[in-house]
């Protein structure tokens, strides 16, 4: 290392006068600290999976109404009997109209000028700012199907029949009558079409996975190997990866939930509640009067045809010179379209 000789003219804490004193040079002497140009570490939340949930149709207007036809022309049995010459049994179409009004969500970021001259070379405040929108809207979006008071969550939304509430001993994760294959399949079986796929949070998917008939009912049928790998599976499910969905023989697929949000209280926290939520969701869009799915989402479909837009703008009245503003914006509303297709399961943990 390199060395630093001085001479002290007068007395000191460092040594008598004249007396020689070698100084090493450190590495504050020699490095000005900067920004890592190859380190951006941050946090991104688990696959929002709202859109599954909900599918969107995109629409053009803002308010509009859609059409459905009643169950009663596909379950309620009619006279079709009659004499060869009597009068021919009549029946009519039944459908109704119902509204949707969609809601805009939109956030902005403010990136200043000065600020974009003085970037480092791996952090984009631009891209930073549409990324932070862009998620900002989508977690708004996911607490509104899926969240505590969620669409698909609330009891009230559903048909009576189709809320299956466990009663004490039932509960997953340690009830001496718990029997969850049992209690999806009386869903199931309560359901006005058929069920397409079965959601739960990540903690009720383990709850699940490592209840003793569930496990018991998997290495029967599937064999110890592909047990462990399910159970992995939903263990490991990675940030912003893949989400997880699984299948066991007797059941629909079932998806995962693992998205988070903070609470009122500031505690991380599931966005989906501890329910399950069976849903019939067919293949897009409806249009023979024959299909329906539990819920959709009407969505304006914007200037850019997808539904989300992203635009950038000018600002010349903040700070010295000024900045660029940039805005994500949707709008659509979820709607139950038939709420006695699919079920919600509560009270599945004590």
């Amino acid at each position: 290392m390199e060395r630093m000789q001085i001479v002290l003219a007068a007395d000191s804490p460092l040594g008598k006068a004249g007396q020689k004193v070698n100084l090493e040079l450190t590495p504050a002497d020699v490095h000005d600290p900067a920004e890592i140009p190859s380190y951006l570490a941050g946090y991104k939340n688990w696959t929002y999976r709202a859109d599954e949930m909900s599918k969107a149709v995109l629409v053009d207007n803002d308010e509009d109404k859609y059409r459905s036809f009643s169950q009663d022309d596909a379950f309620e049995p009619v006279r079709v009997k009659g004499a060869l010459t009597g009068p021919t049994p009549e029946v009519d179409p039944r459908s109704s109209l119902d509204s949707y009004k969609v809601i805009d969500r939109y956030v902005g970021s403010f990136v200043p000028a000065i600020t974009e001259m003085q970037k480092g070379n791996n952090y984009n405040p631009r891209m930073a700012a549409a990324r932070r929108c862009r998620s900002a809207l989508l977690l708004d979006r996911e607490l509104d199907v899926l969240g505590p008071s969620g669409l698909l969550t609330t009891v009230g939304n559903w048909n009576g029949a189709q809320v299956n509430a466990l009663a004490a001993g039932e509960q997953w994760n340690g009830g001496a009558n718990a029997d969850p294959i049992a209690v999806i399949q009386e869903s199931i079986e309560a359901s006005a079409q058929p069920i397409a796929e079965l959601w739960m949070n990540q903690k009720l998917a383990h709850l699940f996975i490592r209840n003793a008939s569930v496990r018991d009912h998997m290495r029967q049928l599937l064999g110890d190997g592909n047990a462990n790998n399910i159970a992995m599976g939903v263990a490991n499910m990675a940030a912003g990866g893949a989400p997880i969905d699984f299948m066991i023989p007797g059941l629909p697929p079932i998806k995962v939930s693992a998205a988070k949000y903070k609470n009122t209280s500031g505690v991380l926290t599931y966005i989906m509640p501890d329910y399950v939520v069976l849903l019939t969701t067919p293949p897009g869009v409806p249009s023979d009067g024959e299909e329906i799915a539990t819920s959709y989402t009407f969505r304006r479909r914007g200037p850019s045809g997808v539904g989300m837009e992203a635009r950038e703008f000018i600002v010349e009245g903040r700070g010295p010179y000024g900045g660029t503003m940039v805005v994500l914006a949707m709008a659509d509303v979820a709607k139950m379209t038939a709420n006695n297709c699919g079920g919600l399961i509560t009270g599945v943990i004590q």
